[in-house]
């Protein structure tokens, strides 16, 4: 629950960022300024990025992402702030130091309270508030799992690079406006787009012997011609404008990857580098449907799971288990999604498949999905018996300290289909493997998460992994 002191202090933020002088500008010019940013601090990260990785230093490939992540942050909720708060006509002049450090002090740390807020109002996170010293305390709960700190940085090493797997054919309907294949024939089209616009090279050398070798195209803000007719619906999808940020769209666009293009005026533009980015995969497909057609989406949503028990049966068949999609057991009646026999081995499967979670609220919704599926699969695993193993398999979603908590109190663990070859080989070293991959070893001491704190609107924010005291 969140108490109206919490309710207080968020009004009087939400009210210093709405009167920020820096909204006086005109709101195109803003945009464009933003844009810009966004593109220099991109090109920043991604030379540290390439600096770190040519001489091998794990610490700046780690702060590397930690300021690309403040970065496209910060740019993108600036941009959407821009779009609310900025005027059709106003000043043509910014400050540059003035815009960034907008952009790196202040969305991020707001965008630490809001997601606080959403899970403190599904009592997920507790508050106190010291008005004297202006400081906002959220209460995280405390471990969880036991090994929540392992599975934290293990995280935050891999979920930068971690892809979800859409399972969704070129002729799903995915909207009532645009299919699957047509979506990837927009990002084939752009990709060519954005390429074409980058046409400077920036080349660097390990030392003054090493030959010189290419590190990365310039990224640039290029400007989005209309696409081919058919595709026209997917651009304007995927196209952040003035009128979404105004409406209940607001709160659902979670970051650049939902809506990666920007309409400034009447013309539309993007970062060359976070469109290829976004061009090399099909990660957001189906996070672009929910956002513009949930309804037609939940249609063909259906289609993945069945094909999802099509991997699963190849993969258990294919190293000698008879495989049975849709089990049916008795008294009472309940359904496996696979049930998978080889002498007197049984492994019981149980699929989920999810869209990929950008926020901590959309997070807690999937780990509620795989825990039901955790303590589903436990309570066959019971009813089938000791030669019974047990296992979650995500489209590529592997949940985190909270599924884990459920996956250690039943030995069911949680993998995804890329998991599916070595996990048919043998499934009893699932657990195993898959607990250590997570940074889990044995009975080591719960070690508590570091304090986090940020500066907003003359407020502190802290973030503590522990339960609220009595009394604050």
């Amino acid at each position: 629950m969140v108490g109206a002191d919490v309710r207080q202090v968020e009004a009087e933020i939400d009210s210093c960022i709405k009167g920020m002088p820096i909204w006086n500008l005109k709101r195109d010019v803003l945009l464009q300024h933003l844009m810009t940013i966004w593109r220099d601090g991109l090109e920043v990260v991604h030379m540290r990025y390439a600096h770190a990785a040519m001489f091998q230093l794990e610490e700046g490939l780690q702060n590397s992402l930690a300021i690309e992540y403040l970065i496209l942050t910060g740019a993108y909720q600036a941009i959407k702030w821009a779009m609310e708060y900025g005027r059709d006509e106003g000043l043509q002049e910014v400050s540059d130091k003035a815009l960034i450090d907008l952009v790196m002090r202040v969305p991020a740390p707001y965008m630490l309270l809001v997601d606080a807020l959403k899970l403190g109002a599904h009592d997920r996170a507790e508050f106190s508030v010291d008005q004297d010293n202006r400081i906002l305390t959220v209460y995280e709960g405390g471990n969880v799992s036991g090994h929540d700190s392992a599975i934290v940085r293990r995280d935050h090493a891999t979920v930068p690079f971690h892809k979800q797997s859409p399972l969704v054919d070129d002729a799903d309907q995915l909207t009532t406006w645009w299919t699957a294949g047509q979506y990837r024939q927009y990002w084939h089209w752009l990709r060519s787009v954005a390429e074409r616009a980058q046409t400077e090279t920036i080349m660097a050398q390990a030392g003054p012997l090493a030959p010189m070798q290419e590190i990365m195209k310039r990224s640039v803000v290029v400007e989005i011609p209309s696409p081919p007719p058919p595709l026209e619906r997917v651009q304007e999808d995927l196209t952040l404008t003035a009128a979404k940020v105004q409406s209940a769209l607001k709160w659902k666009i979670d970051s650049w990857h939902d809506c990666p293009l920007i309409q400034v005026g009447d013309r539309v533009f993007g970062v060359s580098a976070a469109i290829l980015t976004l061009a090399g995969s099909d990660d957001y497909m189906l996070r672009a449907a929910v956002l513009n057609d949930s309804a037609q989406y939940e249609k063909v949503s259906g289609l993945r799971e069945e094909r999802m028990i099509k991997i699963c049966q190849k993969a258990f068949s294919d190293v000698g288990w008879t495989f049975t999609p849709h089990h049916h057991l008795t008294n009472p009646p309940k359904e496996i999604d696979g049930y998978a026999t080889k002498g007197n081995e049984i492994c019981i499967v149980q699929l989920k498949s999810t869209i990929r979670p950008q926020s901590p609220w959309e997070v807690y919704k999937r780990n509620t999905d795989v825990i039901e599926g955790i303590t589903h699969t436990a309570e066959v695993v019971r009813r089938v018996g000791e030669a019974a193993t047990g296992i979650v398999i995500t489209d590529g979603y592997e949940g985190d300290y909270a599924t884990w908590k459920e996956s250690l109190a039943t030995g069911i663990p949680v993998a995804s289909l890329k998991d599916l070859d070595w996990i048919a080989k043998n499934p009893q070293s699932a657990f195993k493997i898959l607990a250590e991959r997570a940074g889990i070893e044995g009975d080591s001491t719960p070690e508590p998460l570091a304090e986090r704190s940020a500066s907003l609107c003359g407020w502190t924010l802290r973030i503590l992994d522990e339960s609220k005291p009595r009394g604050a």
